[in-house]
């Protein structure tokens, strides 16, 4: 534990408690929009039997959305301060880039996944999963220093950040 506490990266985390715990928001969103993507593109492509890109895409969508929503409210409370359409459309871009690498990974990856594990259904889901764990650090890097750029970084009370060579103080 203390070569990780010697760590620059513990250091930032550290001297930015407020923004890891907006990171850990963003990541129970997204986890909500994860379970409602797999949910209505199981049922979408196993179900009513919609073809593979059809159903991301669909799922991909409503999912997005109830994250906009979620972010706004919980994640970012501090948008709420600006019209939804101030960060909607660049949210929207966001995503739909985010729906992009979706699909590409899906084309790459779904026929050879589904052909060495013998099955559509998990060939479908683990090549989902694949794209969601890389959409996720896409969304979050991108909605945070673009689409919410303008909520001010939240730093920990009375404590000083790091000092300009990047060093944590003695005081933390």
């Amino acid at each position: 534990m203390d070569n990780l506490k010697s760590t620059k990266l513990y250091g930032v985390a550290r001297a930015n408690k407020p923004e890891v715990k907006r990171f850990v928001k963003f990541a129970v969103v997204g986890f909500s929009g994860l379970i409602v993507d797999y949910t209505l593109l199981n049922i979408l492509a196993h179900v009513l039997n919609f073809e593979s890109w059809l159903a991301i895409a669909i799922a991909f969508i409503v999912a997005a959305m109830n994250n906009f929503i979620w972010n706004r409210l919980w994640v970012y409370p501090e948008s709420r301060q600006h019209s939804i359409w101030k960060h909607f459309p660049t949210f929207f871009i966001v995503n739909a880039v985010g729906l992009g690498i979706n699909e590409v990974i899906l084309f790459l990856f779904e026929l050879p996944i589904e052909t060495v594990v013998g099955s559509a259904f998990i060939g479908l889901n683990l090549t989902k999963g694949i794209a969601a764990v890389i959409v996720m650090a896409w969304n979050f890097f991108i909605n945070r220093f673009v689409t919410f750029r303008d909520v001010k970084w939240q730093k920990n009370a009375g404590r000083a950040a790091a000092t300009h060579e990047g060093q944590i103080d003695s005081a933390l």
